[in-house]
């Protein structure tokens, strides 16, 4: 019994080395914004509610916890931040711009857990999949009156699979996802400037 569980231990933590054989991949749904500072005539100020959350194994859903919600939240003020558009940009608070976010992962985890388990007991010879299905909602509310609802859509894919070793430094899911995340809100501030709620850009 003791030297089953010694193999069974020495697997798993071969499996755990083997594990940054993997890359992440963005699905491209959006538009791909980019991340360049625009000229307004004035900026605005901004402030924001964040919130989020993921589909669990069981098929519920669960609040972000706060390491995911700071995650989530970084890459919303670094959009913010980059686009040039705002004065100045603060959670909580009442801007000349107020947005209440939500992102939710609705992943198939059940699904993702299977297939990185088969592909992790085979060493990653075979390849395993786990894609993350997010799904943006925006309430944005200015103090001229004018609000709207906006719902955006995208995903990243992560392969776990052996030959992807030399591809994991350039596309680890730390740094495409947080991508994934700023394109979304890059889109979101264009469709708001589309609708009247931010000032339009110079050409």
């Amino acid at each position: 019994m003791i030297m089953m569980q010694g193999r069974w231990l020495g697997l798993m933590m071969l499996v755990c080395a083997l594990a940054t054989s993997c890359a992440t991949f963005p699905s491209k749904k959006l538009p791909r914004v980019p991340a360049q500072s625009v000229q307004v005539g004035k900026k605005v100020s901004l402030s924001y509610q964040m919130a989020g959350g993921m589909e669990m194994i069981t098929g519920k859903p669960a609040d972000l916890n706060a390491k995911q919600l700071v995650t989530a939240e970084s890459a919303f003020t670094a959009a913010a931040q980059k686009s040039g558009r705002f004065s100045s940009v603060t959670s909580g608070g009442k801007g000349d711009v107020s947005v209440k976010l939500h992102l939710y992962n609705h992943g198939n985890q059940a699904l993702a857990m299977t297939s990185g388990f088969i592909s992790g007991y085979t060493l990653f010879v075979i390849p395993g999949f786990a894609t993350d299905q997010f799904k943006l909602t925006a309430s944005v509310r200015t103090t001229s009156g004018k609000s709207r609802n906006y719902e955006l859509n995208d995903a990243a894919t992560t392969v776990f699979w052996l030959p992807l070793i030399v591809a994991t430094p350039f596309q680890s899911p730390k740094t495409v996802i947080p991508q994934v995340h700023e394109n979304m809100y890059r889109n979101l501030f264009s469709r708001m400037e589309a609708d009247g709620l931010l000032p339009q850009a110079r050409p």
